[in-house]
């Protein structure tokens, strides 16, 4: 089975959530996690998706809604992968968290149905129907807006979704069970750490204070719930940033080691190598097709 990387992703400062419509030879991400719901519809491009332990041919106008959490892979077809390809792969797509809403979503009962679509989201969901091409076209829309009226028109996109649009779910509530440990608070906020604190040095102490246990407790803790130790899951966030980097060539490699966090460029080559099969340099060449 591929190994299942963690995904940093960007957030911009001055908006709860963003729309990017990607353009790109091939669909690039490995088979990967993040605690954001994603919203994505494929434009262009063949190959497979993958979500949970469901799988099927990526076809033209498919939109899903994928859960925190949950495993997802889309992997463009062979062909997109020469590097003399004129083939484009295509979609929009959109990573948000619960914080789109409010705090008591749960009580407001004209956004209900939101609440349970981002509920049953953790199964993953297929969307399809005759109402279907009319919530494509003002996810589209989204694109070129901003601001309260780009936030007011996605609330108004997932009630559509919600309340209109026909969806299957991927996945089986057993198998979503599983992931629901690493909804634990104690979990969250080692995460959350993390994440804002990735670009610094973290001790195992820093996390252990931080939950109120000693060292090796919360490691236990940690790799009971989530099947893998928490210098890993540290080591995932900074290479998904580092991934990002990697993709301005402006920056050096050695530059972009420091800013991850890691005070070696050796250890930086290795851990990158490790999680994603590839040297830097390596990886390089399959962003560019050099």
């Amino acid at each position: 089975m591929p190994k299942i990387t963690y995904e940093k992703v960007t957030k911009n400062k001055d908006a709860s959530f963003t729309v990017i419509d990607y353009y790109n030879p091939f669909f690039a991400a490995p088979l990967h996690i993040h605690p954001e719901y994603e919203l994505i519809l494929f434009e262009e491009g063949t190959g497979t998706m993958f979500v949970g332990n469901f799988s099927k041919p990526l076809e033209q106008g498919d939109m899903l809604l994928v859960g925190p959490n949950l495993t997802h892979l889309w992997l463009s077809s062979e062909c997109y992968y020469k590097p003399s390809t004129t083939l484009l792969s295509h979609s929009v797509y959109c990573q948000f968290d619960d914080a789109i809403l409010p705090d008591y979503q749960n009580q407001i009962a004209e956004i209900k149905p939101i609440h349970h679509l981002l509920h049953e989201s953790s199964k993953g969901l297929l969307f399809r129907g005759d109402k279907l091409k009319e919530a494509q076209e003002k996810f589209r829309q989204l694109i070129h807006q901003t601001g309260f009226e780009k936030w007011m028109n996605f609330c108004i996109l997932l009630y559509k979704l919600a309340d209109e649009v026909d969806y299957i779910c991927l996945n089986s509530e057993e198998y979503v069970s599983g992931i629901s440990k690493q909804n634990d608070p104690c979990i969250k906020n080692i995460h959350q750490y993390l994440m804002q604190h990735y670009q610094h040095n973290i001790s195992l102490s820093d996390i252990a204070d931080l939950v109120h246990m000693n060292p090796s407790s919360v490691c236990r803790y940690y790799k009971a719930n989530t099947g893998r130790s928490i210098f890993d899951y540290l080591a995932e966030i900074r290479i998904s940033y580092a991934t990002k980097l990697l993709q301005n060539r402006h920056i050096s490699i050695c530059e972009i080691a420091y800013d991850c966090g890691y005070n070696s460029i050796s250890h930086f080559n290795h851990q990158f190598k490790k999680i994603t099969g590839c040297s830097p340099k390596e990886y390089l060449k399959k962003i560019f097709l050099l």
